[in-house]
């Protein structure tokens, strides 16, 4: 089973008595339909990491290994420990330093707020890449289940810096990453940008040169990236920048540009195809925040909860269940996040979107069992088609689902959301 099942609990806890904390000191660090966003490009991150488990690292340490360390020793773990967070260090830096790499990284950098939903915004290609910086660890013999637990342990202790109620931390600065210093990172102020890349140590970047402290005197840190995302689609959030890169190398004429933009420089796009790309002005932009009626964002959060379940089961089950079963679920959840996000973003067809999200799902979980016997409960399906007829009543009778009752704000108002 995957570890972070055990851990998903947990995670939820925080972020509730985070929200507790913001509304008790009366900040606005929280919006249902940013918090979903990152929320569902999580989700997208553990189902297709689910189907894409590569095993990279495993197949170089058996056959490239230089030494045959031992998994047992205590110094074998502290050393993999700072050996994976210093290659973390450089692979996240390339992440924003790179084109190619960006596109995948830049997933956890979209929100516009900062919270503890933001760290777990992962993309969900990253993984076609990031094996590349730890291939010296394999060569090294560092055993893959001593990479393995490191990195998960790497990976769960930044969750909690990605919080904007904890202050500096004193002399734990100097060595640690730590929240001050992350709201760094994630700032899209031109002072702050591009620094403060470690995962678990901040010495790696006060050794090559990109640290910078949090100054409290300067202008408030706005979050988000430079150029925004402004949409709600979590598949769109993970391609969009693919989708740009190859538009470009498919208009210019360059054969060079065609080859290499991919790998030049973050922002880099051929001449012949496009102008400087301007950046709005992070003063005056207002954060992407479609309007909405409260009772669509209780319906919208209601479902996507239900939502949160269902990855929840499929990741745990996923070890027992065929390839196929779990391809197949992989992608309708994905189509069903799409939806929530369309329910928080669309003027009309909010009907007609839950329809075929109800039917869809109900169907897959009919063929699923016609298949796969045994996999889901035969009552589910039933259970999804009369909880979606009730709820398409509820949007019927209540208005909620009605364009009146809504509208973009005005700063979405000339930006149509991505497809």
């Amino acid at each position: 089973m995957n570890p972070i099942v055990y851990a998903i609990p947990t995670f939820f806890l925080m972020i509730f008595i985070e929200i507790i904390v913001t509304i008790i000191r009366k900040k606005d660090y929280y919006r249902i339909n940013d918090a979903i966003n990152s929320l569902s490009t999580g989700m997208l991150n553990v189902t297709t990491g689910v189907i894409f488990k590569l095993g990279i690292y495993t197949l170089i340490y058996h056959y490239a290994a230089l030494f045959s360390l031992d998994g047992n020793a205590l110094w074998v773990w502290a050393l993999g420990f700072v050996l994976q967070d210093f290659f973390y260090y450089w692979n996240h830096r390339k992440g924003h330093e790179i084109n190619l790499l960006w596109a995948a990284h830049s997933v956890h950098h979209q929100s516009e707020e900062y919270n503890l939903t933001t760290a777990l915004r992962q993309t969900s290609t990253g993984f076609l890449f990031s094996w590349v910086f730890y291939v010296p660890m394999a060569i090294l013999g560092i055993p893959p289940h001593v990479f393995l637990t490191v990195s998960l342990i790497n990976l769960l202790y930044q969750y909690w810096v990605h919080t904007r109620h904890i202050p500096k931390l004193g002399w734990f600065e100097l060595f640690f990453v730590t929240p001050s210093n992350h709201r760094v990172h994630h700032a899209k102020n031109r002072k702050y940008l591009d620094k403060n890349y470690g995962g678990v140590f901040i010495i790696w970047d006060r050794l090559f040169g990109t640290f910078i402290e949090e100054d409290e005197s300067y202008e408030p840190i706005r979050y988000g990236t430079l150029k925004p995302l402004r949409s709600w689609n979590p598949v769109w959030a993970n391609l969009h920048l693919y989708t740009e890169m190859f538009r470009d190398a498919v208009k210019t004429k360059s054969w060079k540009d065609k080859l290499t933009l991919w790998f030049r420089r973050t922002g880099y796009r051929p001449a012949d195809v496009s102008s400087p790309m301007k950046m709005p002005d992070i003063h005056v932009y207002e954060n992407y925040n479609p309007k909405a009626s409260q009772g669509l964002k209780v319906y919208s959060l209601t479902h996507f909860a239900i939502l949160v379940m269902a990855t929840t089961v499929l990741m745990a089950i996923s070890h027992n269940t065929p390839y196929g079963f779990n391809v197949l679920w992989t992608i309708v959840l994905a189509l069903n996040l799409i939806g929530i996000g369309w329910l928080l973003e669309k003027f009309t067809g909010l009907i007609v979107i839950e329809a075929i999200r109800f039917v869809l799902s109900g169907a897959t979980i009919f063929v699923s069992n016609g298949i796969w016997i045994g996999q889901i409960p035969d009552w589910t399906w039933q259970f999804v088609i009369v909880s979606g007829a009730i709820s398409l009543l509820v949007l019927q009778t209540s208005g909620i689902a009605k364009p009146t009752l809504y509208a973009l704000a005005p700063d979405a108002a000339e930006a149509k959301p991505h497809p």
